[in-house]
């Protein structure tokens, strides 16, 4: 009688006929598996799939959206925080506090033409004597111009610093970075004045005003150095007032005795000699 050859496997032996069983009915659970599967129907499956993908996308912008109106609205009625600690730079600074002011009753806004846009509040008003000089610290929110009606929906803040002092007597200027109003220029017919022997601070800066002459008399070479170095002010004079400040930027609240400290050397480069 013939026997069916064996081999050994981890020291089993196992024939080659019990292999070729197990082989058989290996094969034929996986033939029976593939059948149950292709019995399934795939379209509940797909569609199941779909709204679980539509349900997430939809809460994600559900969320999205959320957050952005949260961030308009922040942006339209200030950070309270913000708040809190202005009031305590103020306090360290000696200054009275204000949280919110009408923009018509700051008298130094008066006649001020925003570059940027249309002032609508005024928010932590800082006032009082600092090194002597009458200050003021306030972050100026305003609608952002563009639009059919000159400005849009959108609101922006920057930091504003003002000393008025009757060692300045200026005539009535703007200056700002280059690039940020040529649009207006055209539109209020101001004209940029260049000085060609400083092509750097001809560069970096637009500088326009009704009264040319007197303003080029004001804008001295220590002038010119001086802003030639530090680049990204944007300045209003006129009369007893100094106004500064960079274009859409809050100052951060521990910085304020830095900027008024600035603001009084500013002062000191365009009082009177």
């Amino acid at each position: 009688m013939c026997r069916s050859p064996s081999v050994t496997i981890n020291n089993y032996s196992v024939s080659s006929s019990s292999s070729k069983r197990v082989a058989v009915i290996t094969s034929a659970k996986f033939e029976s598996a593939i059948m149950l599967l292709q019995q399934i129907p795939t379209g509940p499956i797909i569609l199941a799939l779909f709204i679980i993908v539509a349900l997430v996308g939809f809460v994600g912008m559900l969320g999205l959206i959320a957050f952005l109106f949260s961030r308009a609205a922040k942006r339209r009625t200030g950070d309270p925080e913000r708040g809190r600690q202005m009031q305590q730079a103020a306090g360290q600074l000696g200054l009275s506090f204000s949280p919110t002011v009408q923009v018509g009753s700051v008298p130094f806004l008066a006649g001020y033409k925003l570059s940027e846009g249309h002032p609508s509040t005024v928010e932590n008003l800082l006032t009082g004597q600092v090194n002597g000089l009458n200050v003021a610290v306030f972050d100026l929110a305003f609608r952002n111009a563009g639009g059919a009606v000159g400005y849009g929906s959108t609101t922006s803040r920057q930091t504003m610093f003002a000393v008025t002092s009757a060692q300045l007597n200026l005539p009535e200027f703007y200056l700002e970075p280059e690039g940020m109003s040529e649009k207006l220029l055209s539109e209020f017919s101001r004209i940029d004045i260049d000085f060609p022997e400083r092509p750097v601070f001809s560069d970096r800066y637009l500088l326009y005003g009704a009264d040319e002459r007197a303003i080029r008399g004001l804008f001295s070479i220590g002038k010119l150095d001086f802003f030639e170095q530090n680049q990204g002010l944007s300045v209003f004079g006129r009369a007893n007032l100094l106004l500064l400040h960079r274009s859409r930027t809050q100052a951060p609240p521990d910085q304020i005795a830095q900027y008024v400290n600035f603001l009084s050397f500013l002062h000191g480069v365009f009082r009177q000699r």
